[in-house]
């Protein structure tokens, strides 16, 4: 700690964590001067609260030569929160009237003055203007509303950004009468019996578990396309054929390697027979087993490269019997379905993993669904799904919900999910928009409250809720489903707790105010 004078010590540490306050006029230091010298001893100066006669803001020789002064705003420039708003530490309470910490305001919280007023160096925690109040912001009490200053709504409404579903912010009227003047009407919650549904946004596609591009896996050149896009295919039917020369050598491999593998093996069975009339040796009997082993495993071999290719054991069937090495490929349909989209005319050279056609299973379709973050919680897998589409009037997609993602997206602050439609309409388009109600079928533990009652902030859902006739607090909560003019609300609220639902504007407008230019003492 660095050392200041006697007179300097008593008079920061009678402030405390106020010796960096200001006020945004300045004073006058001649008029600081003749006022120090007229003052009674322990008169305070009206404007700092500060002790006239030590009152560093007003007498520049009362300041700390070491620490640079911010004359424009009247503070020590490693306290000025104007000209250097990035050492303000984010997790302390603001009092934006004053520009101070909450827990530093002497302006707001009188009894600072008196509960700092014994403070010694040694006991101080560091020199006032320094880190660090001794007072906590848990311990503040609101003078202005009569509540904790940390759960002052109309003082910090910026603190409802960080409230989970059943904690709130305090909002005092100015009287009791307050509330009933302005028409402010509350009721309670009414019991959820069954869920209503979720109306969000869909969107159709193709069931990407049923849908497959046909490319080749091996390099050549379209010979024929029988198939065309619109057709319906079954199963192994032919879509369209090139030819090769890498096919026509693995073809010639995997003949030789039978050749290879007969001849190894009639070797075998000759040595086996000889061994056993003791009239060959061991070690030739073990060798022409081997023989056989290799022949064996480079056939197998040759054979799943023909399958890498696409050859059906079928096709490589009559490549046996034929003993024919062409260099053709005819690639087939991998399941029945609808050929959506074809890029493939007879003599393109085509490459490994070119796109020839695209083949989808019509059987199902999905929906793609955007739930708001503060929805996804009544939901699981498995709900029933209904979507309709503003250019399908009269046509409804039943599904049921198979998946949720586990994140919530950062831009939109919605969760991704999907349902299958089993046996779709076949007018239902990929890419169609509409409206998908998702029915909850988990048991019904929530309330209902009118629509009207609930209010957003920062994207999050709120009621006000009836705790004495002049006071009201915003509560977070979790919402279930909506039905015509209700809401249902499955965390944050109990049943015998009364919520506004007639003129609740009056109170946001009252949470509201400090962020329209009000001070938190200004009425």
């Amino acid at each position: 700690m660095r050392s200041k004078k006697p007179i300097l010590i008593a008079a920061l540490a009678v402030i405390v964590a106020v010796s960096a306050l200001i006020v945004m006029t300045g004073c006058d230091p001649s008029s600081g001067e003749e006022q120090m010298a007229a003052a009674p001893q322990g008169e305070l100066c009206a404007e700092h609260q500060l002790p006239i006669a030590e009152c560093f803001i007003c007498d520049p020789a009362l300041r700390d030569p070491e620490r640079l002064w911010c004359a424009e705003h009247d503070r020590y420039e490693d306290r000025c929160f104007i000209c250097h708003p990035e050492i303000r530490e984010a997790d302390r309470l603001w009092c934006a009237e004053h520009n101070l910490y909450e827990d530093e305001c002497v302006f707001c919280h009188p009894e600072l003055r008196e509960a700092s007023a014994g403070c010694e160096e040694e006991a101080c925690g560091g020199c006032p203007g320094e880190e660090a109040s001794t007072s906590s912001s848990a311990e503040l009490w609101c003078a202005e509303h009569g509540v904790s200053e940390a759960d002052c709504g109309i003082c910090h409404p910026d603190l409802a950004a960080d409230l989970e579903p059943g904690e709130g912010l305090k909002i005092r009227m100015e009287s009791s009468e307050s509330a009933v003047k302005a028409g402010v009407g509350t009721s309670t919650p009414v019991p959820g019996g069954s869920l209503a549904g979720i109306e969000v946004l869909s969107r159709v596609s193709y069931d990407q578990n049923r849908l497959a591009r046909i490319t080749p896996l091996v390099a050549g050149v379209v010979q024929r396309v029988p198939a065309d896009a619109g057709d319906a295919v079954s199963k192994g039917q032919a879509l369209v054929e090139i030819t090769s020369p890498e096919v026509a050598s693995a073809k010639s491999d995997y003949l030789s390697a039978l050749a290879n593998e007969a001849s190894k093996q009639i070797a075998f069975e000759r040595e086996e027979g000889l061994a056993e009339k003791d009239l060959s040796s061991r070690q030739a009997y073990e060798d022409a087993l081997a023989e056989r082993e290799a022949a064996a495993s480079a056939t197998k071999t040759a054979r799943e490269r023909l399958v890498y290719y696409g050859l059906t054991d079928t096709q490589i069937r009559k490549i046996t019997e034929t003993r024919s090495t062409s260099s053709s490929l005819v690639i087939l349909a991998p399941f029945a379905g609808t050929l959506i989209d074809r890029d493939a005319v007879v003599g393109q050279a085509v490459e490994v993993g070119d796109v020839l056609f695209t083949l989808v299973d019509l059987s199902s379709m999905w929906l793609e669904l955007s739930v708001p973050e503060d929805r996804v919680s009544s939901l699981v897998v498995g709900d029933p799904v209904s979507a309709t589409f503003d250019a399908l009037p009269g046509a409804v997609a039943h599904g049921s919900l198979t998946w949720l993602a586990p994140g919530v997206d950062e831009q939109s602050r919605m969760v991704s999910a999907r349902a299958v439609v089993p046996e779709p309409d076949p007018a239902l388009r990929d890419g169609l928009f509409g409206t998908a109600r998702i029915l909850p079928q988990r048991s019904a533990a929530g309330l209902r409250v009118p629509a009207d009652a609930l209010h957003r902030f920062d994207d999050a859902p709120f009621v006000f809720v009836r705790l004495d006739n002049d006071l009201y607090e915003i509560r977070r909560v979790g919402l279930g489903g909506t039905n015509g003019g209700s809401v249902e609300i499955l965390e944050g609220l109990k049943p015998h707790e009364e919520v506004v639902v007639a003129h609740s504007f009056t109170l946001r407008s009252e949470f509201l105010k400090s962020r329209l230019g009000a001070g938190c003492v200004d009425h």
